[in-house]
């Protein structure tokens, strides 16, 4: 297979960045990518600094840990369709500089990447997406998170998705919730205040069980997901 040469290059004028269809039936304009996106988008960057010439697919594929020559291909590709990268019909890869989108008044700030798996520390990369307004009015204060594992699979929520949290600092026995553990970690689960005053934290997952804890911080309660179509 040819390799693929990389260079960066700003556009006259900046690409507009793709619209994302969300569970609740609208987009959303952002410039956030996956994390995988991102790191291969990160080492594009980082390779051309410090080569002055672009990696191989294979060389992509092995700093982001796939085998598979295609996969690298294929986040490559949706680089290209975020408006990130151009790629010619020589091979060659450009890095596009993109100016942020024009967001209106219901854009709120993606703050990070919360666990639904085990627990991990929250990531925080604000930056703003605007999102339907029907999930900000009269809500107060929201934000959002990109989650990170496959713990809440069952309740429709899945890795790389949006989810859309409301800010407060109690919720009901059955809610959805960003939880802030003891160690500082974040997770994303079903709350539930037992008897006693323990909380448990309840995976939407058959293969997961629940975690039993003696006091957890609630950030704010789940009012949304936003899944990009592939």
């Amino acid at each position: 297979m040819a390799k693929s040469a990389v260079k960066s290059k700003k556009p006259a004028s900046a690409r507009k960045t793709t619209e994302k269809n969300s569970a609740a039936g609208s987009g959303f304009q952002s410039s956030t990518l996956a994390p995988v996106q991102r790191q291969t988008l990160e080492f594009l960057r980082n390779f051309l600094a410090e080569n002055g010439y672009g990696p191989t697919l294979k060389n992509i594929a092995e700093h982001i840990g796939v085998k598979s020559l295609s996969t690298a291909h294929f986040h490559l590709e949706r680089l290209e369709t975020k408006g990130f990268i151009r790629r010619g019909d020589d091979g060659m890869i450009e890095l596009v500089d993109i100016s942020p989108p024009q967001l209106g008044p219901s854009s709120v700030p993606l703050v990070g990447t919360i666990a639904a798996g085990h627990p991990i520390e929250a990531i925080e990369n604000t930056t703003m997406i605007e999102i339907p307004g029907s999930m900000i009015d009269s809500r107060g204060e929201v934000y959002c998170l990109e989650v990170s594992g496959d713990s809440m699979i069952d309740a429709h929520i899945c890795d790389g998705d949006i989810v859309v949290i409301k800010k407060q600092e109690y919720a009901d026995n059955g809610q959805i919730v960003v939880a802030l553990l003891e160690d500082g970690t974040a997770t994303l689960k079903t709350y539930r205040k037992l008897k006693g005053g323990k909380v448990m934290l309840i995976p939407a997952n058959a293969s997961m069980s629940p975690m039993t804890l003696d006091e957890v911080s609630v950030q704010g309660k789940l009012i949304g997901v936003i899944r990009e179509l592939q």
